[in-house]
């Protein structure tokens, strides 16, 4: 455990140099959750409040994709940068060929490598959810039927997008040690649009009730859907398949 905290907490020192990077990153996610929650307000939300008879069922919806989907874009836009520019740079550098010299076990350093990735974009992502769920409150509910919070939109919100991007993180950062790292990054940079496009049509249209059970339960399996498929190719990672495809 000591080994992968110490690779990790190395792995994002050596990322927070790319200042130009991360600067640029922070405003493409900002852009496009601020995009989201204003075209959500003005398309859903306002129609919503405006209404005779206000549906809080349907705000509670409404307001439960704001807050999973702001999670997801900071979680996936982080992941979308960072994952194949680090695995690149650390494969042509020779930093992973250094780490796979040394006694360490290559599943910690597999771990590790995915969480240095991962654990900045869970950050952005919880605080970006936690913004977005009090500012769509307070300029739109308070006022009029009062703080809106489910413990099903905390479960999708907070816990079942990190848990998808966590599974992400570890299966591609495995595609791309043991492979290529553009075969990884192809998956990082389809799965975003497809799926936040899919789970957002599904909870607006109650093919899946966002604010209820079955979306948090859905996105929980899809979790677990990527872990089997990454404990599937576990065996893939060794040393030597490593080595091979620097």
């Amino acid at each position: 455990m000591r080994d992968i905290i110490l690779i990790a907490a190395t792995s994002m020192k050596n990322n927070l140099r790319l200042k130009i990077i991360i600067a640029v990153s922070i405003a493409v996610i900002l852009l496009c959750v601020v995009a989201l929650i204003v075209a959500f307000c003005i398309l859903a939300v306002a129609p919503a409040m405006e209404a005779e008879t206000i549906d809080v069922h349907a705000l509670k919806v409404y307001l439960t994709v704001i807050v999973y989907s702001s999670c997801l874009i900071g979680l996936g836009v982080n992941m979308n940068v960072f994952a194949f520019q680090t695995m690149t740079r650390e494969k042509s550098r020779g930093n992973m060929a250094a780490l796979l010299a040394t006694p360490l076990d290559v599943r910690r350093i597999w771990i590790a490598k995915s969480l240095a990735v991962y654990l900045p974009g869970l950050i952005l992502g919880e605080m970006l959810a936690l913004i977005s769920l009090i500012a769509v409150n307070y300029v739109y509910f308070v006022p009029e039927v009062g703080f809106l919070f489910t413990p099903w939109m905390a479960v999708s919100g907070f816990l079942a997008a990190p848990l998808i991007y966590l599974g992400l993180s570890l299966l591609v950062h495995l595609i791309g040690l043991t492979g290529k790292p553009a075969t990884g990054n192809v998956i990082v940079q389809v799965f975003l649009p497809v799926f936040a496009s899919l789970m957002i049509n599904l909870g607006v249209h109650n093919v899946l009730d966002a604010a209820s059970w079955p979306f948090a339960v859905t996105n929980i399996g899809v979790a677990l859907t990527i872990a089997v498929i990454g404990v599937m190719l576990r065996s893939r990672l060794t040393k030597e398949r490593i080595v091979l495809s620097s």
